[in-house]
């Protein structure tokens, strides 16, 4: 399965995370500014595995956000 990169927003906040998933898990994320929103850029960005736990407690309080891609 392919490695997919999406951008996920926090609701209550509006903090906008970039996540990496293998194989539909959550591998890696990192917190960004939205003015980053890029399709772009996510492959490059430095995923840290251990804000992975953080997105996982509650992840009904991410939503999805324009600017997924598939490597």
């Amino acid at each position: 399965m392919a490695t997919v990169y999406e951008f996920w927003q926090h609701r209550a906040t509006g903090d906008v995370w970039a996540v990496k998933l293998s194989q539909g898990r959550v591998v890696g994320a990192t917190q960004i500014s939205r003015a980053d929103v890029t399709a772009e850029l996510l492959p490059y960005l430095a995923y840290r595995s251990d804000d992975v736990a953080d997105l996982q407690k509650q992840p009904r309080d991410f939503r999805r956000i324009d600017g997924r891609r598939v490597a």
